[in-house]
């Protein structure tokens, strides 16, 4: 009796080509894997620049404001264009150190509340037939 080898042959046949398909699935999983960090890298890194080169701006900026109020600069601006300002420690400041908002309550309600008792109203009732 002889044995027939040709279902072996058929499945290891398939086994191999199974095996061979997955292997290959997984290699280009992992290709694609690598592209996309590669490429999220390359956004962080943009992105990076990005960020210090606004970092860079507002610094410029910022130093270019504070050498515009430079108090000499005022002083000179001041005087150039006639504008007759003076510095703020000449202009007399007043504090104010009570509670402003019932301070401002009480002058807004001065004539409806009144600091004595009210008056009673006089009511007139008048019965028909009386």
């Amino acid at each position: 009796m002889r044995k027939d080898t040709s279902a072996f042959v058929n499945q290891l046949l398939v086994w191999l080509l199974v095996t061979i398909g997955l292997g290959g699935s997984a290699g280009l999983v992992t290709v694609w894997m690598r592209h996309q960090i590669s490429a999220t890298a390359k956004a962080n890194r943009d992105l990076a620049a990005q960020i210090a080169r606004y970092d860079r701006l507002v610094d410029e900026t910022r130093t270019q404001i504070e050498t515009e109020q430079a108090s000499d600069k005022l002083r000179h601006l001041n005087s150039a264009l006639g504008l007759g300002l003076v510095p703020m420690n000449q202009i007399p400041v007043v504090h104010v150190t009570d509670n402003v908002v019932e301070r401002l309550a009480r002058r807004a309600n001065a004539g409806v509340l009144a600091d004595g008792p009210t008056p009673a109203a006089a009511l007139r009732v008048t019965l028909p037939g009386f």
